[in-house]
Order: C-alpha cells, then structure tokens, then sequence
C-alpha cells in the first residue's frame, strides 16, 4: 500500500507544480501550501477507501483510476479556493487546472461502462448539491455528501458493485467525520446546537452492523478509521473548553 500512497503524493506534486506559479507574496504562498496539503494527506485517505483493490501487485487499471481520482480530488481543492478565497492566484490556479482536469475525466470515461460513468455523474451531483446547502446552513450531515467525489475510487474500482452499494453509506460517513475533523480545527464548532448535531451524528457512525459489514467486505481500516476519527471527536465534542 506504502507504495501507491507515494505514487500518488508524486504525481499529485508533480501536478501542482504545473498549476501554481510560485511567488513570494502571501497569497501565493497560502495558496500553495492548501495545495501541498492535498498531495500529503490526500493520497494516504485515497488508499483507505481503495483498501480491497490493494493487494500486491496493484494492478495497472487500479493505479491509473487511483491516479484519476487523486486528480478529481485535487481539482475539487483548486475550485473550492477559487470559490472560497476569490484571490487572483486561485483564479489562475482554476484555470490552469483545466487540462489536467479534461483529461482525466475523459480517460476514466474511456475505462469504465457506462452505467458506472452516469453512477460518477451522480456522485458529482449529490457533491454540489451538499456543497450549495451546507454554504447556507453548517450541518453534519451534509459533511460526507459534499466531498462525495472521493467515493468515486471505490465506484470506479469495484464499477458499482454490490459490496460497494452496501459499504457506501459506512464509508461517506468516515468522509463525513474526516470532513468534522477539518471543521473543528477551522473553528467551525462554536455553535451548541451544531456540536449538538455532530455529537448524534458521530453516534450514529458508530452502528455496529455498519462497521461489521466494511470489515467483512474489505474495507478494515476504513471501519478502524471511524472508530477513532469517532472517538477523537467525541472527546474533543464533550469538553466545554473544546471551543
């Protein structure tokens, strides 16, 4: 698994190396390292959820999907900052992401049938839609949703298999809690209320035939991974000085 994950930290690099201009002005810099951060961290959580795809040796077709989906994730980063930040080095970021992005999206509709190609559309929907109602109100919920685009490894992998239709919900909330995580450290949690509803949703992701049925059908770590993503939540969720 080690050495997919730094296939992916190297290619994911060396595409941003394309992308952003370096500068010496803080934006830039900024931009950059929200950047870097996707090709360190990205790629070790992108293995997580392609776990029963990675026995050795990793097939050419795995990597390459592997590869594509790296890349999804990596443009979803760039428009996010373009959205977000509205500085001029995100915008020119977005636009230079446009290649890379048409060829992967074109090359991974060239791999798959085409019911698994219109299953992907559908993630990128359900992606943005989240996206546009979590804008408007912060809500646990919609923390998995709206980074369902990196459920497109196993969609693609598995090409929309029963397994994965059964393990989709348990992995989306392991997303969720991740996203939770990002959430907390950014502040987002002063509310009480929205604790609140973290709280019960944190809960929920702990049902143990859900953690039973990813364990069973491959995904192993992805199920150890809720538990303690759960788990450091709730900790940090049940301290009043947490905020």
């Amino acid at each position: 698994m080690q050495d997919i994950v730094s296939r992916l930290e190297q290619q994911l690099s060396q595409d941003i190396s394309r992308i952003h201009q370096p500068d010496s002005n803080s934006a830039a810099r900024h931009a950059a390292q929200r950047l870097q951060a996707v090709a360190e961290h990205a790629p070790a959580f992108l293995a997580v959820l392609a776990e029963p795809w990675l026995d050795c040796p990793v097939s050419e077709r795995t990597e390459q999907l592997l590869l594509d989906c790296a890349r999804i994730h990596l443009y979803a980063r760039i428009l996010d900052d373009a959205l977000d930040e509205g500085l001029t080095v995100c915008r020119q970021n977005l636009l230079r992401a446009q290649p890379m992005f048409w060829q992967t999206v074109q090359r991974i509709g060239a791999r798959v049938p085409t019911r698994v190609a219109q299953e992907a559309e559908q993630l990128i929907q359900e992606t943005v839609s989240a996206v546009l109602h979590d804008d408007l109100r912060g809500d646990p919920q919609y923390w998995g949703p709206k980074n369902h685009h990196l459920l497109l490894v196993p969609l693609l992998l598995s090409e929309n298999s029963a397994a994965y239709q059964a393990c989709r919900s348990g992995l989306s909330n392991l997303i969720a809690l991740v996203q939770a995580g990002d959430e907390w450290k950014q502040g987002v949690l002063t509310d009480v209320s929205l604790r609140a509803e973290l709280l019960d949703f944190v809960t929920q992701c702990l049902d143990p035939e859900q953690l039973a049925t990813l364990s069973r059908l491959g995904w192993q770590g992805a199920a150890e991974r809720i538990v303690w993503n759960a788990d450091q939540l709730i900790s940090v969720l049940s301290e009043p000085s947490c905020v």
